[in-house]
């Protein structure tokens, strides 16, 4: 009974006591050692609960993260850059495209109108190289389009004005790039054009 008292006096005057110990088989504790910061909880000396978690840790952001591609500007319409793959008896070749656009004040304006009065689009288009597979190509042609919200026609009239209509129907087009394809003669031609951004 001394021996209790003597225990229980020591306990209250140093203000701490042993938590657990050989009986449970858990490590000696001293209860001074857990305070209101909850980054010392969880760690090896077995403080805390029982599971061991850091509350400390900051949650899961379940977000999806921001689209962070600057938004583009407005496409510069005014010059043509474009390739065409072209394909024929088991050739392949690229062809170079380089237009601007044709102003309405063109001497000879009228005549792209008689081959499509829709193109509100009408580019002078240089084509290199000259020849490709075996065939000639025509190096300078002239190029009209029609767009429309995702689709873009191709139309054309050959250098010397006597002959053109459309093209390509049914491209694409996003804003900035029409694709479009179509087949002449035993060729296989797959046309890209590509609108720079507005300066």
């Amino acid at each position: 009974m001394i021996v209790t008292l003597a225990l229980l006096f020591a306990c209250t005057q140093s203000g701490s006591f042993e938590l657990g110990g050989p009986k449970d088989g858990r490590p000696q504790v001293s209860d001074t050692d857990v305070s209101g910061d909850d980054s010392e909880a969880g760690n090896d000396s077995g403080a805390g609960n029982d599971s061991g978690a850091d509350d400390s840790e900051a949650p899961i952001d379940t977000e999806p993260p921001e689209d962070t591609e600057p938004e583009r500007g407005e496409a510069d319409t005014s010059v043509w850059i474009g390739t065409r793959e072209l394909s024929y008896n088991g050739c392949e070749a690229t062809l170079t495209e380089k237009g601007t656009l044709i102003e309405p004040d063109w001497d000879y304006y009228d005549y792209l109108g008689y081959y499509c009065e829709d193109c509100k689009h009408w580019y002078e288009v240089e084509v290199s190289p000259s020849s490709a597979c075996g065939l000639s190509v025509a190096t300078s042609t002239y190029r009209g389009l029609v767009l429309s919200a995702g689709s873009a026609d191709v139309y054309f009239m050959a250098s010397d004005f006597r002959s053109g209509g459309l093209l390509a129907e049914g491209g694409t087009f996003d804003g900035y790039t029409i694709s479009y394809a179509y087949e002449s003669n035993g060729v296989t031609l797959t046309g890209l054009v590509e609108f720079p951004e507005l300066k």
